[in-house]
């Protein structure tokens, strides 16, 4: 597939503020499955400076900082892009096919961060201890089997609700409403695939979505690792294996790691409002 996109986040404040540096995680992920081309980002007011790096997980990022006060800040990036993975299942599992899962020794200690403990309170981990051990029995203890009944559970099980407050909820809460935004649900995947032992991260960026909609929104969902398949991803909002219509911007052990726009600023009594629009066409 291939894709123009565009975006544009913006910050209105109360009253003229300092911009502390900002970190911009809007710069799409390049790689095999992704080609980019055609990048371009302008940043409003016209930033002191601005640069770009990888981050400690490979993932590059834009920093600007300011010199003067603004009542607003604009982010807008226009890209193109080319996907390639549009078969995701077209490799081979080389640790053998059942739980559990045997990562090479000289990744292990790479792949750590991946399987850290996230921070939940005693009844999601119960929850998810139990959760875990009953999708591996219906699984037969098969780990892609496993995956794809995680996927296919939480998609039947939670619906998807926008919101806009910063912050996810806990396992539990998720579960039992029975709804949350997409990062809610990514965090469910990550928690049982790392309690099953698989290494697994989370995902920021944007999928096609349904092609009668112009606009779209940022979306989150999970990678997990597996030898001979490396990052794989899943999409347990919409129930997919990811192939050519998600488009990753980063990816990082813990959600924070993978906020688009980070940054503070400075005016006594200020407040913001936030606003942001995505358009995707598909070429």
């Amino acid at each position: 597939m291939r894709y123009t996109i565009r975006q544009r986040t913006w910050y209105k404040y109360s009253q003229p503020v300092f911009l502390e540096p900002h970190v911009i995680r809007l710069y799409p992920r390049n790689d095999p499955y992704q080609l980019l081309s055609d990048y371009g980002l302008k940043v409003m007011p016209e930033p002191a400076g601005l640069s770009m790096g990888l981050d400690a997980e490979n993932n590059p990022f834009h920093l600007v900082w300011f010199d003067n006060l603004t009542d607003s800040l604009e982010i807008a990036s226009e890209f193109t892009i080319t996907t390639t993975n549009s078969n995701p299942f077209g490799s081979l599992l080389t640790c053998g096919d059942q739980f559990p899962v045997l990562l090479p020794p000289q990744e292990i200690a790479m792949l750590t961060p991946y399987l850290a403990e996230l921070s939940l309170s005693r009844a999601d981990e119960t929850l998810v201890s139990e959760l875990t051990e009953n999708l591996k029995k219906e699984s037969e203890n098969k780990i892609l089997i496993f995956l794809n009944q995680l996927n296919t559970f939480l998609y039947e099980k939670i619906a998807r609700v926008i919101r806009h407050e910063p912050g996810i909820q806990s396992v539990a809460h998720t579960l039992s409403s029975g709804q949350g935004a997409c990062r809610d649900t990514t965090l469910v995947f990550i928690a049982l695939c790392r309690q099953a032992g698989i290494p697994a991260r989370f995902v920021s960026g944007c999928q096609e979505g349904d092609p009668d909609l112009v606009e779209a929104e940022l979306h989150a969902w999970a990678e997990v690792y597996l030898p001979g398949f490396g990052w794989k991803g899943f999409d347990p909002t919409h129930g997919l294996a990811v192939a050519d219509r998600h488009i990753v911007y980063v990816a990082a052990a813990r959600p924070e790691n993978c906020a688009p726009v980070t940054g503070t600023f400075r005016g006594t009594g200020a407040h913001s409002q936030l606003g942001h629009q995505i358009e995707i066409t598909v070429l």
